[in-house]
């Protein structure tokens, strides 16, 4: 195809990227012939096409010699800048892939002392090991600020107690019930027996959660029902101290089975506490907000496995060693 004697005019019109193809096409084969074999399109619509984006560049893009397109001056200056492009796309083909394969990534993820000190330290640590360029931030907080975290859509995952009210602006999804169960030092007179009720707490040294824990609520509201009094020896607010305080021989305490659990080897026993009290955990997550690919994958692997440990952590509690 001769351009030589052609008549350019601008047009104002943008190039289409289908033009830009087959311009990069011509430039990188040297024939319309071959271009359009690369292209699985005719040689009459590659010849078209270029004389059409000649006519929008407002100047000649090849010359004719002995077969072959020959590229002007300007082409190869416009050829740098399709290339530029080019590049670009694979750049964002290759982030797209990356993304999707969790390449790349940041969660912010935030928990209640009860489950991010115990369990969640060992997940994130799994999860971190699998996609190791996803970064991840963690952050142990109170379940309120948790909830009230994922609200104003500063956090992506949150692991907390289950509200009594639903919050309009996060999405909950249950996550599993760690009820609680007494712990008591080795030897401790309590031991023998495989359940503990209110009852059997009476005048017994009592380390207690807080006065604003939920557990600590129901607990107190059971207790006064039944008049049973508890020495209440040392108040703390995190289970990890409750625990500590129990395998020194301080006295006895109701704790979530999942910490209690976690800390089994440190000279405590657990044993079952009747009538159960309601202590569920959930997952928070800012409503309306689309989660990002790093985002759903521990969302989907925290669930599963969190529900298969407490699984093993209810068999233990629930078949306690001789």
């Amino acid at each position: 195809m001769d351009m030589d004697d052609k008549h350019v005019t601008p047009s104002g019109v943008e190039f289409s990227p289908r033009e830009i193809e087959f311009f990069a096409s011509v430039m990188l084969h040297g024939t319309t012939t071959k271009a359009a074999d690369a292209l699985d399109v005719t040689q009459p619509a590659v010849s078209k096409t270029l004389q059409l984006l000649a006519e929008k560049a407002g100047f000649q893009l090849f010359r004719k010699s002995r077969q072959r397109l020959v590229p002007t001056p300007e082409a190869h200056m416009l050829y740098a800048e399709v290339q530029r492009v080019f590049e670009s796309a694979r750049a964002i083909s290759r982030a797209a892939q990356e993304i999707r394969e969790l390449r790349r990534g940041r969660l912010n993820i935030s928990a209640l002392p009860a489950f991010g000190l115990t369990l969640l330290p060992s997940l994130v640590a799994e999860f971190s090991q699998q996609h190791p360029t996803v970064s991840i931030a963690m952050d142990i907080r109170s379940s309120s600020t948790v909830i009230q975290r994922a609200s104003r859509n500063q956090l992506d995952i949150g692991i907390a107690a289950t509200a009594a009210e639903e919050t309009p602006s996060v999405t909950r999804r249950a996550l599993v019930d760690t009820e609680p169960v007494c712990v008591m030092p080795v030897g401790h007179p309590l031991a023998k027996r495989d359940i503990i009720t209110p009852e059997d707490l009476h005048g017994m040294d009592f380390i207690s959660m807080g006065s604003g824990d939920p557990m600590r609520l129901q607990l107190d509201a059971l207790c006064a029902a039944r008049e049973v009094n508890r020495k209440l020896k040392v108040e703390v607010a995190l289970s990890s101290a409750c625990l500590s305080l129990v395998a020194n021989g301080a006295g006895v305490a109701l704790v979530d089975r999942l910490s209690a659990w976690m800390s089994r080897d440190r000279g405590i026993l657990i044993r079952r506490f009747e009538p159960a009290l309601n202590l569920k955990l959930s997952v928070y997550r800012p409503w309306g907000v689309i989660a990002s690919t790093a985002s759903e994958a521990f969302h989907d692997f925290l669930i599963h496995s969190t529900r298969a440990y407490m699984k093993e952590v209810d068999e233990g509690v629930e078949n306690p060693p001789a």
